[in-house]
């Protein structure tokens, strides 16, 4: 298990402290798609803004980012 976080980023990020423990970076990633799902539902005055979904590892290098706007998720 590895140690992932998972912060809302545009030019300023809100930090995910605690992190989650997920087997590999697929669950990472899957994990990350529904919190951008959700933020898309519960806040769309962020939709088309520049925010994602940025998921690091315990190391606080960025592993891959998934973009709150669907039409431009690219996870890194």
């Amino acid at each position: 298990m590895r140690r992932y976080h998972f912060d809302l980023v545009d030019t300023n990020s809100v930090t995910d402290a605690g992190g989650a423990l997920l087997a590999d970076d697929d669950q990472a990633r899957n994990v990350a798609r529904d919190l951008a799902q959700e933020v898309r539902e519960t806040r769309p005055q962020l939709v088309g803004r520049g925010y994602g979904i940025s998921v690091r590892a315990a190391n606080g290098a960025e592993v891959f980012r998934v973009e709150i706007d669907p039409k431009k998720e690219n996870g890194r």
